[in-house]
């Protein structure tokens, strides 16, 4: 499991007012390899299960929507569209596992 801990320490808050918040991050850095993981966007899918799926853990879902600047919307992914599964090992900063 992927300790929780510095999931926003990086990021910060805005209120827009409105009862509108929300929570932007620094961008992790992904160092990209040749031997990429895939995964098509089907209609059931969430970033949650595709983490699951490939990390046997729902909880790195944002690692997924960060590295991929397709992802546009989180509660509506782009259905057929291509997306990379980053490796964990390969993910710098503070949500990278050691």
């Amino acid at each position: 499991m992927i300790n929780p801990e510095g999931l926003y320490d990086r990021g910060y808050m805005v209120d827009f007012g409105d009862g509108e918040l929300v929570v932007y991050r620094t961008p992790i850095t992904y160092n990209r390899t040749i031997t990429e993981t895939f995964h098509t966007i089907t209609y059931s899918d969430t970033l949650q299960s595709i983490s699951r799926q490939y990390y046997g853990d729902s909880f790195a879902w944002f690692m997924i929507a960060d590295v991929n600047d397709n992802i546009e919307d989180i509660f509506s992914l782009p259905i057929g569209e291509v997306i990379v599964i980053p490796k964990l090992k390969l993910i710098t900063g503070n949500y990278a596992r050691r």
